[in-house]
């Protein structure tokens, strides 16, 4: 029995990878999955339609979006069919009375006005990602520019063709064009992103660089993000259940509070999971504006779901914002070779702690050293060697340094030490430490390396040059006295 159940499971599998397999070498298989979901996501929009030619949000413009950015000119016969079929459904369903020609015509025509601008809108967006090598915020707004601006054209297109061809009357076309065109917006900035990644699954050869964090694999969500997501759901009902009952234009303004989850979802969970919240709000949204009879207040949540997906989308730059300010301070603060602090960090936290000092009257030293012969390490052994004594001897002095010292390479082999706190005489006796632990520091051949040291104690009216030039002036004496030693100044 349980080998019978085993094969059953092998067999399904054997199955399920074969139809993938199919799916993905298959063009016209991915054509015609491609042209079921156009029309399915068409119905989907054509559910919550609320004047003829006009959605909540039309979401076949966020799919016609992200498969010319993905597939680019090959897809447009597969939109084109996609187009014609529905222009008949609707000729149909909307009792229009025209030739069989002139409802194809008309089909042409909306296949063109609707996929044109799309297409140089997705090939823009392609162009300036892959080529341009924007930051993430950039991609961003140049997303929501292009979406913004191709679905204008789109509905100016449309809506003319629609008259040319009799579908609509041109007096109709004052009161259509602005639902229908925020109506196509929303479509592109809430679905377009969540397509991209549909996308990627049907078409792994194509790369595409767009929202990159939704790319490839999709990351688990947090364990709160179930939360989260009934959390916004619940506001929705919450805001439209309000404007049901009271009736009025201004209760319905409630639904912007909806920003608030998505934000928080935005800046806690990774781009796709932030970009499916906010489709299946969308979505939630659209279908109580149906059920709920809310058709008098339309407007007021097409542009809350514009709001809400463009809040989010900036919300999604945050933490690469975040992290790359990160990169820069660590890039700015950090030497990258001997990963001390850089000159101009050290020059930076030297005054301050210097001049905290000198406020609280505490002891302040600093300690400078160098190598002894550098010059002639690199030259006999290169400065593959001389880099790694560098290295070698940053890491054995960061070890033997309090929390709150601070070593930093000033140039070259010169190095700095901060000492808060501290008194000429401990001074010394950390000095003496390091010079021990350095001296047993082996290159090549069982050469040791050792450094010469000068330290300084602060006066009350230092200040960081005046401090760096007598702790550099007893480096100097301390060379001079034949090296590997320290000198107080």
């Amino acid at each position: 029995m349980e080998r019978s159940e085993s094969s059953s499971t092998l067999g399904y599998e054997s199955v399920k990878q074969k139809g993938l397999r199919f799916l993905l070498n298959s063009p016209v298989a991915r054509a015609g999955l491609l042209l079921l979901g156009w029309v399915a996501v068409w119905f989907i929009g054509g559910l919550v339609e609320y004047t003829h030619h006009a959605s909540v949000w039309f979401p076949p413009a966020g799919l016609t979006f992200a498969v010319l950015f993905v597939v680019g000119l090959r897809a447009i016969p597969v939109l084109m069919v996609a187009s014609i079929l529905v222009t008949m459904l609707t000729s149909s369903d909307y009792q229009i009375q025209l030739q069989n020609m002139e409802v194809l015509e008309g089909g042409v025509l909306f296949g063109i006005a609707h996929i044109m601008p799309y297409y140089a809108g997705s090939t823009l967006l392609r162009w300036l990602t892959q080529t341009k090598q924007l930051t993430l915020p950039l991609c961003i707004i140049s997303f929501l520019l292009i979406a913004a601006s191709s679905a204008a054209i789109t509905t100016i297109l449309v809506l003319n063709s629609l008259i040319f061809t009799d579908m609509m009357s041109a007096n109709d076309f004052t009161a259509t064009w602005l639902p229908f065109w925020i109506g196509d917006m929303a479509g592109i900035i809430v679905l377009s992103p969540l397509f991209f990644s549909f996308m990627h699954l049907l078409y792994p050869d194509k790369h595409f660089k767009i929202l990159e964090h939704i790319e490839g694999q999709i990351p688990t969500p947090s364990p709160q993000y179930k939360y989260k997501v009934l959390l916004s759901l619940t506001l929705v009902m919450i805001a439209m259940l309000l404007a049901k009952f009271s009736q009025s234009m201004d209760s319905s303004f409630a639904i912007f509070f909806l920003v608030l989850p998505h934000m928080w979802i935005a800046c806690t969970e990774n781009a796709f999971f932030n970009i499916l919240s906010l489709a299946l709000s969308s979505l939630l949204v659209v279908f109580l504006v149906d059920v709920l009879e809310l058709m008098d207040f339309v407007m007021v949540y097409q542009y809350a779901i514009n709001v809400v997906a463009t809040n989010a989308m900036f919300a999604i730059a945050i933490p690469a914002l975040t992290a790359h300010n990160h990169q820069l301070k660590t890039k700015v603060f950090t030497d990258s070779l001997t990963k001390t602090a850089s000159r101009e960090y050290l020059i930076q936290q030297g005054r301050i702690e210097l001049r905290q000092a000198q406020l609280k009257h505490q002891d302040f030293c600093m300690l400078v050293y160098d190598i002894d012969h550098f010059k002639k390490i690199n030259d006999l052994h290169g400065h593959d060697i001389g880099d790694h004594a560098l290295i070698t001897l940053s890491h054995v002095v960061k070890q033997l340094l309090r929390p709150a010292d601070l070593l930093g390479r000033y140039g070259g082999d010169e190095f700095v030490v901060l000492l808060p706190a501290t008194n000429e005489h401990t001074a010394v006796t950390v000095a003496n430490r390091l010079l021990e632990h350095i001296n047993n520091i082996q290159l090549i051949n069982g050469e040791r390396l050792s450094v010469s040291v000068g330290i300084t104690q602060m006066k009350q009216d230092d200040d960081f040059e005046s401090l760096f030039k007598r702790a550099d002036k007893a480096l100097y004496e301390a060379k001079r006295s034949g090296r590997n030693c320290i000198f107080q100044h």
